[in-house]
């Protein structure tokens, strides 16, 4: 049947042509741009799976230079305390020397001007020592690391106070006994309570045994202390029958001393009497040891011994400072090294969804623009066709 309002191959050749410019057009782009998939058409699922990775490589990349930032942070604060080891270490040597008896006064006197001033240089450098601006290691700091793509990734590093002073134990010797605590004082209170131990065990007291003591917090009010971070958090430990013997901690941060010991002894009637015995072994943020700025070469400590003692607990300190720095720059190198190939692989992993194949859209290419030549030509044949009626016509 020969007709002319339709031309059905015409038509048929047409769509095919648009189509083929469709898919030519999608080739272009993939090869002009270098992705796979530059709208959401292209493939939906890929694309939410690359936007994370997307924020996943990202979060690497920055966790990576944070952790190299910390290791610049940590290097700075390890050379000032290198440098205040060397400084330690001089003290020392004039501490010895004061100590031999073939010095006279003056000389003593010549040996401690050195010696101050190497004390004092040492402040000099906790109070200076900056890292973009920011003290250091003139009081004890603590600094978080993001070291990670999630904000639970983290390390916590705490510098300690270099300052000489700083090394003054803290905390009182000795004991300080608390009067008697009778039943009228805590009738007003619970029933019974039970006490965590430091074991992980508890001790569950009926009222008869505590007297309707309620609570830690209300037992350690009683006791004249405070139960929170900036004094003394109370638990309890041993049996009723054999006295109730509770334990309060000094809750001071870098305090490196056993715990405060508060002994309740129970006495007839529910009443008790208390003890306290506080003792401070270490020092509150710092990292000396002793208020070297105390010590002289000359005087009774140095005679004695006592400065030379002193300092040897100050080079510790340094010593036991610098140690940590060692592992917190090794960890954070290890951190570094595996932040770096995990982004790697992602990137990999990403460029395999995301990125174009040039080998095969270069293919696609090829044949779409063949395709495209051969429709031209068939919509023109199509189209003469129709010119064949013309013959009928004659």
């Amino acid at each position: 049947m020969s007709v002319i309002n339709t031309n059905t191959a015409a038509t048929l050749t047409a769509n095919a042509l648009t189509e083929n410019q469709r898919a030519m057009n999608q080739t272009m782009e993939r090869l002009s741009t270098g992705s796979r998939i530059n709208s959401a058409k292209d493939d939906a699922a890929g694309l939410a799976i690359v936007s994370k990775m997307d924020a996943q490589i990202a979060g690497l990349n920055q966790a990576v230079r944070n952790a190299n930032d910390g290791i610049a942070q940590i290097q700075t604060v390890d050379g000032a305390a290198i440098e205040i080891d060397e400084m330690l270490q001089r003290m020392r040597e004039l501490a010895v020397q004061a100590v031999n008896t073939t010095n006279t006064a003056s000389d003593l006197v010549l040996i401690n001007k050195e010696f101050t001033a190497l004390a004092t240089a040492i402040d000099g450098v906790a109070n200076n020592t900056q890292f973009n601006d920011t003290n250091q290691i003139s009081a004890a700091t603590t600094n978080t690391y993001q070291i990670g793509q999630d904000a639970s990734q983290t390390m916590a590093v705490t510098f300690q106070d270099f300052n000489l002073a700083a090394g003054a134990a803290t905390g009182t010797a000795g004991k300080t006994t608390f009067a008697s605590i009778t039943d009228a004082q805590v009738v007003a209170m619970d029933d019974a309570v039970t006490f965590t131990l430091f074991d992980g065990e508890t001790l569950s007291l009926a009222a008869a045994d505590t007297a309707d003591l309620a609570s830690v917090a209300g037992l350690a009010q009683l006791f004249n202390v405070k139960a929170d971070a900036a004094g003394l958090a109370v638990t309890a430990s041993g049996t009723n029958a054999g006295g109730l013997v509770l334990t309060a901690d000094v809750a001071k941060v870098n305090v490196n001393a056993a715990a405060s010991v508060v002994n309740a002894t129970a006495n007839a009637g529910n009443d008790l009497t208390v003890t306290a015995t506080t003792t401070a072994t270490g020092a509150d943020g710092g990292v000396m040891g002793a208020d070297l700025s105390a010590y002289l070469t000359l005087g009774a400590n140095a005679q004695g011994g006592g400065t030379i003692a002193a300092l040897d607990v100050a080079i510790a300190g340094v010593a036991a400072q610098r140690a940590d720095f060692g592992a917190w720059m090794n960890r954070l190198e290890h951190t570094v090294d595996n932040l770096t190939q995990t982004s790697q692989n992602t990137s990999a992993a990403r460029s395999r969804i995301a990125d174009a194949d040039y080998a095969a859209e270069t293919s696609e290419l090829a044949r779409t623009q063949i395709i495209a030549q051969a429709a031209t030509a068939m919509l023109s044949q199509a189209n003469q066709q129709a010119q064949s009626v013309l013959a009928l016509l004659k």
